[in-house]
């Protein structure tokens, strides 16, 4: 299923690969619309040349500062175009996002600016008959001279190490 990336997708609920591979495709499609680069651009304007993580952060505390968290429709799996996202908050509005709205903006975010972003989708409970239950998603990057990931959860936000700890089981997908 290729999404369409002017507008939200509604579709039910079918399990992670499904959604995580929405979301790349959302994510990979946004990456050089004029809104997410100029949203990238003004969230890490003030910042020294080729400072990559601190660019990452920047973005992080942009979407942390710019959206607000609200759940999805019990059944319904939305997923909102990363540069409709940009275009809301430019145009001066605060869009209501769930996590992987969220995950996909930011990796939008970070293509925008040369990064190499992946999903981690995260567990809380013990596993059920059919493996982990995944109930949340990330985005974390890759910072080009240490090779080190950076985690990027506005979702989590100060409780990140907390939601890491808590975890019992993880799964990075590659975008």
């Amino acid at each position: 299923m290729r999404i369409n990336a002017s507008r939200v997708v509604a579709l039910p609920y079918r399990g992670s690969p499904q959604t995580i591979a929405l979301m790349g495709q959302a994510a990979l499609a946004s990456q050089s619309h004029f809104a997410v680069r100029q949203y990238a651009e003004t969230a890490c304007s003030r910042l020294d040349s080729k400072d990559y993580v601190s660019e990452y952060l920047a973005l992080y505390h942009a979407v942390l500062r710019d959206t607000r968290y609200m759940r999805d429709p019990a059944t319904i799996e939305l997923l909102k175009a990363p540069f409709r996202v940009a275009e809301q908050i430019l145009d001066g509005g605060r869009p209501s996002l769930d996590c992987d709205d969220t995950a996909t903006f930011l990796a939008a975010l970070c293509f925008a600016v040369g990064g190499r972003p992946e999903f981690v989708t995260v567990a809380f409970s013990a596993p059920g008959p059919g493996g982990p239950q995944y109930s949340h998603v990330f985005t974390r990057v890759q910072d080009p001279r240490t090779q080190r990931w950076v985690v990027l959860d506005p979702v989590a936000a100060e409780r990140t190490g907390t939601m890491l700890r808590d975890a019992t089981a993880t799964k990075v997908w590659s975008i």
